[in-house]
């Protein structure tokens, strides 16, 4: 056993490569030892994490592979429910190890990119009910709720209210007295 790993946790990850393994032998593909330090890697990870970290984990063990070859894995191992692209906004694109987790929910701060994990059962319920009503065999499911974090509503609401610079009005235009017009063609004549 690893150090910092216990036997639970060296049963989880055997138990990923094993289904790993099943799933690449379905689709005519191996399980390469670069692979299965993904496997490793990912399993290790907890919450959600962008896929540069991930990288940055395996190079510290030592392993070496490119890129490109875990931004192949990475699919793969979705497909086959190791792990699952975190339906978070913004720029950066992250994963979130699910095999042999429970499954939970986002909500998600759209000012500072806070994320909590939560857990509503009432969600649950809704979901199988309108799959069921619809003819669908529910396999799963995402969601993630945007609002805004009480730290950011403090911040919002101690911040100074922008100064608002009146809208400039328009002079209104001053109007010339007419001038007089002639009545008669001699007036008119010079």
């Amino acid at each position: 056993m690893r150090p910092g790993r216990t036997e639970a946790t060296d049963a989880r990850v055997q138990e990923a490569l094993e289904r790993f393994a099943r799933f690449l032998e379905g689709k005519d593909l191996r399980l390469t030892e670069a692979r299965a330090a993904i496997v490793e890697a990912a399993m290790a990870r907890e919450g959600h994490y962008p896929i540069d970290e991930l990288i940055a984990d395996l190079k510290q063990r030592g392993i070496r592979g490119s890129k490109a070859t875990v931004y192949r894995t990475l699919p793969l191992l979705a497909e086959a429910g190791i792990l699952e692209p975190a339906i978070l906004a913004g720029e950066t694109r992250s994963y979130e190890t699910t095999f042999g987790r429970h499954h939970h929910d986002h909500l998600r701060c759209g000012t500072c990119e806070k994320v909590v994990e939560f857990e509503f059962e009432a969600f649950e319920m809704l979901q199988r009910e309108v799959a069921a009503r619809h003819g669908f065999r529910l396999e799963s499911h995402h969601h993630e709720l945007v609002g805004t974090c009480p730290d950011c509503l403090a911040k919002e609401s101690a911040a100074p209210a922008p100064a608002h610079e009146p809208h400039p009005v328009a002079p209104e235009p001053q109007s010339a007295a007419p001038e007089p017009v002639p009545t008669d063609r001699a007036a008119r004549e010079p």
